[in-house]
C-alpha cells in the first residue's frame, strides 16, 4: 500500500507542504518557487530530476532528504504515472519508427548490451517508479491476469474468445492485465475496451482488426486498424497492459487504457503475476506463457505475496492434448503443496469466470496473509 503521495506539479506540492516525509517529488522546476526549504519536514524525501535553487541540494541532503539528479536522456527516467498509449504513439505520425515507444526502445536495444553501470542504474530507476505506479493503480482493484502468445491472429478462434472473456471479467468487476503486446494480450485488453459496448460491438470490432496485415509485414497498417477501433468506440473500460522493451519489434496494445512499460522483463513478469491477486488465466502460448505458468505456481506455493490465487488453464486442446506437461507439473506442485482446489482447466469464457468467481482470495475471505511457506525439498 502507498501511505505518501508521488507529487508531480507545484499544486501537489503544496497540498502536502511542509511535511515532506516519505513523498517523492518527480521532475518539478523549483528554482524561482517561494519555497521556504528550511520548513521543509525531509526525512526520506525523494527527489527525482529536480531542479532546485543554486546551493539548495546539498542543504537538502543534509537534512535528509536523498537526491538523484535530471538526467540527459530521450525520455524520461522518472516517472510520475504509468504511460498511456497516446504518450508511448506521439511522434508515431511521421511513422511507426518516429515514436516515442521506439524510440525509446532503439535506445535500450544500444545501453542493454555489455555491462555499462550508468545505463543499469537508468533502467533500474526508471522500472522502479513505474513499480510505484503499478502499486497505486491496483490499489482497490481485483486483478486478473490474462497470459498467452503473441503471434495469434486477430482472426482466430483463439482471439475471439480471449477477448470475450476480457470483457465478461471486465463487466463482473475485475480489471483485466496482460503483458501489453499483441495476440492473446491485445485480446483480452480489446475485451475489456468494448465491455461498456453491446455484444455485437466486439463482433464488428474484430471485423475491423482482421482486415489488418501481420505486424511483421506491415507495422503502420497493423496499428492503424487499432487505431480505428478506438476511434470508433472511445468510450473505454480500464485495463493494465505490462509490456517490456525487451521485445523492442513487438508492438504495444493500442487497447490497454493504462501501460506500465519495463526494461527489465525479469522484473515486469514477476510484478505482473503478483498484481493478479484475483487469478491468472493461461491462454495457449510458447516459451513465455510457460515460464509465466512456473512463475506463478511457485508464488503459489511458497505464499509470496501474501495470497494464493487461481490458476485457471483455457483450452483443453491446447493443455491436455498439445502440451499436456504443463498443466501436469503445475497441478503436481499444487497438489504437493495443498493448493489445487485453485488449479481449473476450461474451454469456454463462461465457465473462466465463474471459478475466478468462486476462487478470488479478495471475495471469500481468505485474503488474509497467511504465512510463508518453507522451501524445504519443493
Amino acid at each position: 500500500m502507498v501511505d505518501r503521495p508521488v507529487v508531480a506539479s507545484i499544486t501537489e506540492l503544496q497540498e502536502v507542504w511542509p511535511d515532506l516525509r516519505d513523498v517523492a517529488l518527480v521532475e518539478l522546476d523549483l528554482r524561482d518557487t517561494q519555497f521556504d526549504w528550511s520548513d521543509a519536514r525531509l526525512d526520506r524525501t525523494l527527489l527525482l530530476g529536480c531542479l532546485l535553487p543554486d546551493g539548495e541540494s546539498d542543504r537538502v541532503a543534509d537534512r535528509g532528504a536523498i537526491v538523484f539528479p535530471p538526467l540527459d536522456l530521450p525520455f524520461r527516467a522518472y516517472r510520475a504515472a504509468l504511460y498511456s498509449y497516446d504518450e508511448l504513439a506521439a511522434g508515431a505520425e511521421a511513422g511507426t519508427a518516429s515514436s516515442l515507444d521506439h524510440r525509446i526502445g532503439s535506445w535500450f536495444a544500444t545501453t542493454s548490451r555489455g555491462t555499462s553501470l550508468p545505463a543499469a542504474l537508468v533502467h533500474a530507476l526508471h522500472d522502479a517508479t513505474i513499480d510505484a505506479a503499478v502499486a497505486r493503480f491496483v490499489i482497490g482493484r481485483r486483478v486478473v491476469g490474462i497470459m498467452g502468445g503473441h503471434a495469434h491472429p486477430r482472426d482466430s478462434d483463439l482471439y475471439r474468445k480471449v477477448a470475450q472473456l476480457g470483457r465478461s471479467l471486465t463487466r463482473a468487476g475485475f480489471t483485466v492485465a496482460t503483458g501489453g503486446g499483441p495476440g492473446v494480450m491485445e485480446a483480452a485488453n480489446l475485451g475489456a475496451w468494448l465491455s461498456r459496448f453491446a455484444d455485437d460491438v466486439l463482433d464488428q470490432a474484430l471485423a475491423v482488426l482482421a482486415a489488418a496485415p501481420p505486424y511483421a509485414e506491415d507495422p503502420d497498417g497493423y496499428v492503424q486498424r487499432a487505431l480505428e477501433v478506438r476511434d470508433r468506440w472511445p468510450d473505454a473500460a480500464e485495463s493494465l497492459g505490462v509490456p517490456t522493451w525487451v521485445y523492442v519489434d513487438e508492438p504495444t496494445s493500442a487497447f490497454a487504457t493504462h501501460i506500465a512499460k519495463y526494461f527489465t522483463n525479469s522484473i515486469r513478469e514477476d510484478g505482473l503475476l503478483a498484481i493478479a491477486r484475483s487469478g491468472v488465466v493461461y491462454a495457449p502460448g510458447g516459451a513465455g506463457t510457460a515460464e509465466e505458468i512456473f512463475t506463478d505456481t511457485a508464488q503459489n506455493s511458497l505464499t509470496l505475496y501474501e495470497v494464493r490465487s487461481p490458476m485457471v488453464f483455457f483450452g483443453r486442446d491446447f493443455f491436455e492434448r498439445a502440451h499436456p506437461e504443463l498443466f501436469a507439473a503445475a497441478r503436481e506442485q499444487a497438489e504437493m503443496c495443498g493448493w489445487a482446489e485453485l488449479v481449473a482447466l476450461c474451454d469456454e469464457p463462461d465457465d473462466v469466470l465463474a471459478f475466478i468467481r468462486t476462487h478470488d482470495p479478495d471475495a471469500t475471505g481468505r485474503a488474509g496473509i497467511e504465512r510463508r511457506r518453507e522451501h524445504e525439498d519443493h
